[in-house]
């Protein structure tokens, strides 16, 4: 069994569909964490039942870990290793959306492999090229969740992550197009399938 870390935004979903085309029949169950306080997942600012929906919509299951506002590391990682420890089944990977942050996938790697877990990363390092038509499927529309403070006036929660906003994205230097550094954050929509115009799913969306 796989675990994919799962926040509800573009990232993961990306590493779903890269996972899922070099894996097509492995057992997977997306992980989110959550605040106690209010059931909104941070960073992403999305509520808990919206990322129910997701799952359900992608036909997995979705182990929910609540953790304390303003989750320390030690905390962080003490009710994740508490809420894996309650599988029944082995654990094969953990899959984490990361994209290019050196530091980031380190210390994932350092932490979960004390753990017994080893990681994998479905989209490192992979061309921005290869991602946004992924993103820019009909199938799904990606909405900016949440936007750090000092970008505000670029940016605006609700906007569509399209291929308009990510062209204008690309001409600024001041923020990453795939938003890598906490720029902001999205929030996956998948589309009802009478939407499509008969534009096939990615594998693993339903």
């Amino acid at each position: 069994m796989h675990i994919l870390f799962w926040s509800g935004g573009k990232d993961a979903y990306l590493a779903l569909h890269f996972f899922r085309e070099s894996h097509p029949k492995a057992d997977l169950k997306l992980l989110t964490t959550y605040d106690e306080s209010n059931d909104v997942v941070p960073h992403q600012n999305i509520p808990l039942s919206e990322i129910k929906e997701q799952a359900d919509h992608l036909n997995l299951d979705l182990i929910s870990v609540p953790l304390p506002s303003n989750c320390p590391n030690d905390i962080y990682l003490e009710r994740i290793e508490n809420a894996l420890n309650k599988l029944e089944e082995p654990i094969d990977n953990l899959i984490f959306g990361d994209w290019y942050l050196e530091d980031i996938r380190q210390w994932r790697e350092n932490v979960f492999n004390e753990m017994g877990y080893s990681c994998l990363f479905p989209i490192w390092k992979k061309d921005l090229n290869e991602l946004l038509p992924i993103l820019l499927l009909k199938s799904i529309e990606i909405k900016i969740s949440a936007v750090e403070e000092d970008f505000q006036s670029l940016l605006k929660t609700g906007e569509s992550y399209d291929q308009k906003l990510v062209m204008q994205l690309r001409r600024l230097n001041e923020i990453d197009p795939m938003g890598e550094n906490g720029e902001f954050h999205t929030k996956v929509i998948f589309k009802d399938p009478d939407t499509l115009d008969d534009q096939p799913l990615i594998p693993g969306s339903r």
